[in-house]
């Protein structure tokens, strides 16, 4: 065998060990309201509303590996135009998670506006993530949006399982039309020769229909009933009319 065919050959199959290496993962994550039976809570087949905030909520994988435990990344997105959303601080606490309460860490100072989640990361991910599967649902409530500022939350190792899928809750009231996303290490690895050789770890993202997207605004308790609040007009014509009654009863008083 010549040098040429030989080389070739070696070529190849470190090629092939590549795209073994980079192959994507068949899982994906979905998240979920919590309580699970939270109405308008649903992961059908499109981003899913909730309807509480601020907002509890959990992830599974699907289709489910019981038992798999990983790293797990939770990503925040806050629209771009709301006011401070390169400034936020909060924090958010875990059930089934590595971390009890992890506090914001903002991915970066520009946000993200083109291409996909995990090139803005700088991780390599599957499904791909792109900002055109999020931004049409968060611009039905922030039309002047182009993109997100993406608050990330390292939760450590969790277990998947129908009783211990990570589950999560905050007291910080979410900007409608925030969008909240997962990954979790899925153990292999995607290595290049070029530009240099190098590794880098390999993650399992959110469905494009598995994420979740606030809905509504921040209410204060949960029995709290909106009052209807007079019209300045109407609180002068029954102040008068208070007055005048006032007056009546008067003038016959005065000829009894």
């Amino acid at each position: 065998m010549s040098n040429s065919i030989s080389r070739f050959m070696a070529a190849f199959g470190v090629a092939a060990m590549t795209v073994l290496a980079s192959s994507p993962a068949s899982a994906t994550l979905h998240g979920f309201c919590t309580p699970i039976s939270a109405p308008n809570c649903v992961d059908n087949n499109t981003i899913t509303p909730i309807d509480s905030n601020p907002p509890s909520f959990g992830f599974k994988n699907s289709p489910t590996d019981a038992g798999t435990t990983t790293t797990f990344l939770l990503e925040v997105l806050i629209p771009n135009n709301v006011l401070n959303a390169d400034s936020l601080s909060f924090s958010i606490d875990g059930t089934h998670t590595g971390n009890a309460t992890v506090s914001s860490s903002l991915v970066s100072l520009t946000s993200w506006t083109s291409g996909f989640l995990d090139s803005y990361l700088g991780i390599s991910a599957q499904p791909s993530n792109p900002l055109g599967a999020y931004l049409p649902s968060t611009q039905a409530f922030q039309a002047s949006a182009s993109g997100y500022f993406d608050y990330q939350f390292n939760f450590g190792a969790v277990t998947f399982s129908a009783l211990t899928d990570p589950q999560f809750t905050t007291t910080f009231a979410l900007p409608v039309g925030s969008v909240i996303l997962a990954f979790y290490d899925d153990g292999t690895q995607t290595c290049r020769l070029h530009p240099h050789p190098s590794c880098t770890e390999d993650w399992t993202a959110t469905a494009n229909s598995g994420g979740l997207l606030e809905v509504t605004d921040f209410v204060p308790c949960a029995d709290c009933v909106p009052q209807n609040t007079p019209e300045p007009m109407t609180v002068s014509l029954f102040g008068a009319g208070l007055a005048g009654a006032a007056a009546f009863a008067r003038r016959r008083k005065a000829k009894a």
